[in-house]
């Protein structure tokens, strides 16, 4: 085989390759929405070029998913009168005014 053969061949490859990847990366990110779930799909890329020129991207990634996910620290005895009210138990975050 001679090189503009190998070439011919590989851009065939990659046009035929290419619109069957997207086509399954928009079935698998519809199924994951339809489902809740948060498609998982990497924003920096298939080739990791984000964690390349920022390597720190990861951690701050890891930190911001485990926020997301840590509860509302419940009420101690000692949080004064407001707190527990009837079969409720009221958190005060500032957002509102208590009255």
């Amino acid at each position: 085989m001679e090189t503009g053969e190998i070439m011919v061949w590989g851009f065939v490859t990659a046009a035929v390759a290419l619109p069957v990847y997207f086509l399954w990366f928009a079935v698998d990110t519809h199924r994951r929405r339809s489902r809740g779930e948060a498609p998982s799909h990497s924003s920096g890329g298939l080739l990791g070029v984000e964690e390349f020129f920022y390597p720190t991207a990861e951690n701050a990634r890891a930190v911001w998913d485990a926020e997301q996910i840590t509860p509302a620290p419940a009420p101690v005895p000692g949080d004064g009168p407001g707190v527990i009210e009837g079969n409720r138990i009221v958190i005060e975050t500032g957002l509102r005014k208590t009255g």
